[in-house]
C-alpha cells in the first residue's frame, strides 16, 4: 500500500489567505505613525543650519524664531531684504500634518555661536514627540 504525505491545493491557499491577513495586521500595528513630526524636525534642524551658515559669512546675526505652527528666518543686515528660507517661498516654514512645537529664539552671530537659544530645545508634538537640542558651544541640532 502506498501513501502520499502532502498538502492538498486548499489547504496551501487557505495558509497563504491567513498569512496575507496576518501580515497586513502586523504593518499596519507597526507603521510609523510620527512621520510628519520627524519629517518636520529634520527640516527644521536643516533650516537651522542654514542660519547658522548664513551668519558666518556675514556680520550680522541671523535668527530662527519658532512659533506653534511656524518659524521665520530674519537677519538685521539691511542689504538682504527678506531672506529665503531652503525649499520654501519666504522666509516662513509652516508645519505640515499638523505638527505643532514648542516656541524658542535662535539666533547665530557670525562665528556660528548661538548667542540665543543655545542650550536650548525645541519639542515637536506627535506620537511620540521629537525634540530637537541645539548646543550651547557649536549651535549644532541634535
Amino acid at each position: 500500500m502506498v501513501f502520499a504525505y502532502g498538502f492538498t491545493l486548499l489547504e496551501v491557499v487557505a495558509v497563504l489567505i491567513i498569512l496575507g491577513i496576518l501580515a497586513a495586521v502586523a504593518v499596519s500595528h507597526f507603521g510609523d505613525s510620527n512621520a510628519d513630526t520627524v519629517a518636520e524636525a529634520e527640516i527644521f534642524k536643516s533650516h537651522l543650519r542654514y542660519a547658522q551658515i548664513r551668519a558666518m559669512g556675514d556680520i550680522y546675526p541671523w535668527t530662527v524664531t519658532v512659533g506653534g505652527a511656524s518659524y521665520v528666518l530674519s537677519t538685521t543686515n539691511p542689504s538682504v531684504g527678506t531672506p529665503m528660507l531652503p525649499g520654501e517661498s519666504g522666509a516662513t516654514h509652516r508645519y505640515d500634518g499638523g505638527v505643532t512645537a514648542t516656541a524658542g529664539t535662535f539666533t547665530f552671530n557670525w562665528r556660528g555661536q548661538p548667542t540665543t537659544g543655545g542650550g536650548s530645545s525645541i519639542t515637536f508634538d506627535g506620537d511620540p514627540d521629537v525634540t530637537v537640542t541645539v548646543l550651547s558651544e557649536t549651535g549644532f541640532a541634535q
